[in-house]
Parts: C-alpha cells; sequence; structure tokens
C-alpha cells in the first residue's frame, strides 16, 4: 500500500514539470528524495518524497516538497507514517543549495523540513543533509 502510494505520488509530481532539456546549474524539475535512517534508542525513522523546483528568479526556486517520515518503535517495531505538504524556498548560492520549508497544512508533531546540499556525481544528483531536527544524510536524484 505505501509503495503504491508513493508511486502514485512521484507520477502526479512528474506529471506537474514539463520535459525539457536541462542546464547543469538549473534545478528546475521534479526530484526525489531519501535520508539515511536516523532516530534515538526507542524510534528509528527514515523520510523519503518528491520535490518540484520551479526557478522563479537566476538561482532562486519555489519549491513544493511532499516528505513522508516513516517512524518505527524500536521495541515493538510498531510504525507509523507521517506525511506532510511543504511550500518551500531554495537558494543556490556559490554551489551550497539551502531549501527552507513551511508546513502547507498542519500535521500533528512535525516540524517543517530544511536541507542543506550540494551537487553530486552528476547533473541528476544532489547530496546533503536535512538540517531540521536531526541531520542525517539525504540524496535528491532528478526524475525529470
Amino acid at each position: 500500500m505505501r509503495a503504491l502510494m508513493m508511486g502514485a505520488m512521484m507520477a502526479a509530481a512528474m506529471l506537474a514539470t514539463p520535459a525539457n532539456a536541462q542546464d547543469a546549474d538549473d534545478l528546475s524539475g521534479t526530484w526525489a528524495f531519501q535520508t539515511n535512517s536516523y532516530g534515538n534508542e526507542q524510534f528509528g525513522v527514515i523520510m523519503s518524497g518528491a520535490a518540484t523546483f520551479t526557478a522563479t528568479a537566476p538561482n532562486r526556486y519555489d519549491v513544493r516538497l511532499i516528505a513522508n517520515e516513516l517512524i518505527v518503535q524500536r521495541e515493538t517495531s510498531a510504525s507509523q507514517m507521517l506525511t506532510a505538504r511543504q511550500n518551500c524556498t531554495g537558494e543556490n548560492s556559490e554551489g551550497q543549495i539551502t531549501i527552507t520549508c513551511q508546513l502547507s497544512e498542519a500535521v500533528e508533531g512535525y516540524e517543517p523540513d530544511n536541507f542543506l546540499l550540494q551537487a553530486g556525481t552528476s547533473a541528476d544528483e544532489l547530496v546533503g543533509a536535512l538540517t531540521s531536527g536531526s541531520s542525517p544524510q539525504v540524496t535528491f536524484t532528478r526524475l525529470r
């Protein structure tokens, strides 16, 4: 069920962005992302989702982001999925990409996400860290 939800969400996000040839410095498009595992002794957490970047000015972006945070209680293996829709701003300053978000819908117990990224091994990869609350590594991969 979760895989189906994620697939439908990614398909919808991909349809929202036209397929254009992209310059390596242009972040416009749809990206999937996933963090490494994080949490504490009681809970294990992993986040994944999709983000659509739309250029608003040179090196500035409006970013619509959907984050799915899977929280697993380590002792019982009970899990909970939180989904947060967020409106974000992105800025690429000398190769450092900052994404700062605000929740577009309130989700109990969920704080907005922020990321600090840089180019990965290709023009279709961004790597860095989730910088809000916890700081696990994250990888963004361009879908289109």
